[in-house]
């Protein structure tokens, strides 16, 4: 009798747990909000970042390429990806590389790039902020340029 409550309680237990993943996606609440821009027209999150989805998709086809973040506002794209271990080795031509890619296939924007790992954090969290709070495109602009500003800087 305590043998078939046992495998009773463990099937129970493996059916609710094998539920898990699909109650958390369909939780999810912030993916099709529609915000209004300032000039009437309905826009969604995902078609304001749709140049950087792109140019994630594009960079995470490579290689040697593990992960990559990207924001973007009608003007200015910045990505920062991060290198497997061994494509360090050639860290200044894959850069070359991704940013030339970048700007040939969004020639009307202001590429950045960077495989700083700190710029990777910061990214993610602007695309964090952008999803959650729902950032204008001049508060975009300006977290873009503050994070440029490190890129160019030396340590």
């Amino acid at each position: 009798m305590k043998r078939l409550a046992g495998i009773i309680l463990i099937g129970c237990l493996m059916i609710g747990c094998a539920r898990e993943p699909v109650v958390k996606k369909q939780s999810l609440q912030g993916k099709n909000m529609i915000q209004l821009s300032t000039d009437g027209t309905a826009k969604t999150n995902e078609t304001r970042q749709f140049v950087a989805e792109q140019a994630v998709a594009q960079i995470k086809q490579r290689d040697d390429i593990r992960d990559a973040v990207a924001v973007s506002t009608d003007k200015k794209l910045l990505l920062a990806y991060q290198v497997k271990q061994m494509a360090r080795f050639r860290m200044k031509q894959m850069a070359k590389d991704i940013q030339q890619q970048l700007e040939r296939l969004f020639p009307d924007h202001e590429v950045t790039t960077s495989s700083d790992l700190k710029l990777f954090w910061k990214t993610d969290e602007l695309r964090g902020k952008i999803e959650k709070d729902r950032l204008s495109e001049r508060q975009i602009n300006r977290e873009i340029d503050e994070l440029k500003r490190l890129t160019e800087e030396r340590t």
